[in-house]
């Protein structure tokens, strides 16, 4: 009987049977486990038993796939609809894309996407939807937007770095003060966006 593989669920000596999804999946677990430099097409096809040129009917290029695989992990994101309170909202926002930046570190690496996939405008409607009752003009709210987006990767970066100093120096260290990072990391971030929002003369 074939040895099942570890991660895509495939039988040795027999290729998976390619899709986008399948493809995307398994370039989130490459990504995962080396950062997005391990996502080449050629590594996400010998992950799936296949041959790169295999891949090109389903995705262009690696630059379309590492697109595709930053919206895709969008969907564990928790979506939170307006309540009346801004501040809360806008608070369980950063919290939900923070966790989500750090279950994928290399979420805030590799520069810019060159095209946001419909998670990813899914995501910024949202935000924009959280300060529509701000009385800011609507390049002002984008402004704010936008540092929140910012501070969240950089927060994020910033937090994969501290964790993994900590882990050498201070190996006992309990997950409190990491939370403690986080609550101070969301206050920073609430902070700025209120300060854009609340600026006068920016729109």
């Amino acid at each position: 009987m074939p040895e099942a593989s570890r991660d895509t669920g495939r039988s040795t000596g027999r290729p998976a049977r390619l899709s986008r999804a399948v493809i995307v999946r398994t370039a989130i677990e490459l990504a995962d486990r080396g950062g997005l430099e391990a996502v080449t097409m050629r590594a996400v096809a010998v992950e799936l038993g296949s041959v790169a040129a295999a891949l090109y009917r389903h995705v262009k290029n690696r630059e379309q796939l590492v697109d595709f695989v930053r919206d895709a992990v969008l969907a564990e994101r928790t979506e939170v609809s307006p309540t009346g309170d801004r501040r809360a909202d806008l608070r369980a926002f950063a919290l939900g894309l923070l966790t989500v930046h750090e279950a994928h570190p290399w979420l805030s690496t590799g520069g810019l996407p060159t095209s946001l996939g419909p998670r990813s405008l899914a995501t910024l409607d949202e935000a924009m939807a959280l300060v529509a009752n701000h009385p800011a003009g609507t390049g002002q709210k984008h402004s704010a937007v936008a540092v929140l987006f910012e501070l969240i990767a950089g927060f994020a970066r910033s937090g994969v770095a501290t964790r993994s100093l900590t882990a050498e120096a201070l190996p006992n260290e309990s997950a409190l003060s990491q939370t403690a990072g986080r609550d101070h990391a969301i206050a920073v971030i609430l902070a700025a966006v209120t300060g854009v929002l609340d600026a006068e003369g920016l729109d």
